[in-house]
């Protein structure tokens, strides 16, 4: 075998030096499988003994890989390079393929929403994070679940996000079926008899709750979002979004075209959702009440108090805003999500046509709200405003 220079040593053909600030490591230089690999002695001194033994090392390895028998993992088990040739490392964990996953989402350029779900299904699956991912067994899996005291639904996206992650698992080689698909969340989740209030129900606020809440505004902006939110049904992500420019105040309407999510700036959910919403004079009030705060300075209108910007997200409204008011009011909690509830329901109960209603919502027909506003329908039946009504 021939010999490389490199500084003042003579070095093996196929053996390299690498210096860093602490020293040099030798390199050795081959290739298997067509990949061009190199990988470190890093636990050796450089001398012209342990170039000997690279330069040995070198040979026994190209020997195998000309005879079909060299294994990657025997030489270099914490070698980066064991994943491409299907010799994962027996040790990675569920949190590393998890985290794996998730950059493998934010590669596919998903919307900042889908991988802010994902990063919360990540942490709620943290009891699991130090297990390795040969120990994930569906029994593993049947306690996990029937620990959790979580809504059913909640703990199929856990596991959907799980499942994903540990197919890369199944690619690797490491495993031969993926644990998560034998196990049914809904034959091990133990049903809570304790009331939750993150349960989705639609509980609409009666008019003197609306009142209290305005009461129980600590700052006018707060008011006039909560307001402008009960009389025009927007969704929270909605209402941070809009602007002055979206507002005619010559045909006293919003146009609804863009939410943010997760501080994030993006087009409505569906093109029904894409929509002009009539403002009633309670709605105008919001807004006449806001001009002074925000018209002359943003082109948001509603802005948080505390930091003179616009509103990031929902979550922010929800969190600094509408919990403490609703505690301050003495209105019992219910989450910001009711006040669209409360303007469906309000107009169901004026007997409105339910094609105007469903525009307003931003639906795409009556459909929805036969599915979420059923009981309210049948008790409101036969009452009748704004031309046709619920009966013909």
């Amino acid at each position: 075998m021939g010999k490389a220079e490199q500084g003042s040593l003579s070095l093996p053909r196929g053996v390299t030096l690498r210096h860093h600030k602490t020293g040099s490591t030798l390199v050795i230089t081959f290739t298997y499988k067509g990949v061009l690999c190199r990988e470190s002695l890093s636990k050796m001194d450089v001398s012209p003994r342990s170039m000997k033994y690279a330069e040995r090392l070198l040979g026994e390895i190209q020997n195998q890989i000309a005879g079909g028998t060299f294994d990657y993992s025997n030489y270099f088990p914490g070698s980066k390079k064991l994943a491409m040739f299907g010799q994962v490392k027996k040790t990675k964990t569920i949190k590393a393929y998890l985290d794996e996953y998730l950059k493998i989402c934010e590669n596919r350029n998903l919307s900042p929403s889908t991988i802010s779900g994902y990063e919360k299904c990540l942490q709620a699956l943290s009891s699991l994070h130090k297990l390795q991912v040969t120990d994930l067994t569906p029994a593993v899996l049947k306690n996990w679940i029937s620990t959790r005291k979580i809504k059913l639904k909640t703990i199929r996206n856990h596991l959907s996000f799980l499942r994903s992650a540990i197919d890369e698992a199944v690619t690797d080689g490491l495993l031969q079926i993926n644990p998560v698909t034998l196990v049914s969340a809904s034959r091990y989740h133990v049903i809570d008899s304790t009331p939750n209030t993150d349960d989705y129900e639609i509980d609409p606020f009666t008019p003197a709750e609306k009142n209290a809440i305005y009461q129980g505004c600590r700052y006018q902006e707060w008011q006039n979002i909560f307001r402008f939110a009960f009389n025009t049904g927007l969704r929270s992500s909605e209402l941070c979004a809009l602007r002055w420019a979206d507002i005619d105040f010559i045909h006293n309407t919003a146009h609804v075209q863009t939410a943010s999510v997760v501080g994030v700036i993006k087009g409505t959910k569906t093109k029904a959702g894409t929509r002009k919403v009539d403002l009633n004079g309670e709605a105008l009030v919001a807004l006449q009440n806001q001009k002074p705060i925000t018209a002359l300075k943003s082109d948001f209108i509603f802005s948080d108090p505390k930091t003179g910007s616009p509103w990031a997200n929902s979550d922010a409204i929800r969190k600094k805003a509408w919990v403490p008011t609703l505690k301050k009011a003495g209105v019992r909690y219910r989450n910001p999500y009711q006040t669209r509830h409360t303007f469906a329901t309000r107009h169901i109960s004026e007997g409105v046509n339910l094609f105007w209603l469903a525009g307003q919502m931003g639906h795409k027909g009556p459909e929805m709200l036969f599915r979420h506003y059923g009981t309210y329908l049948a008790e409101y039946d036969g009452k009748t405003s704004k031309g046709v009504g619920l009966k013909k």
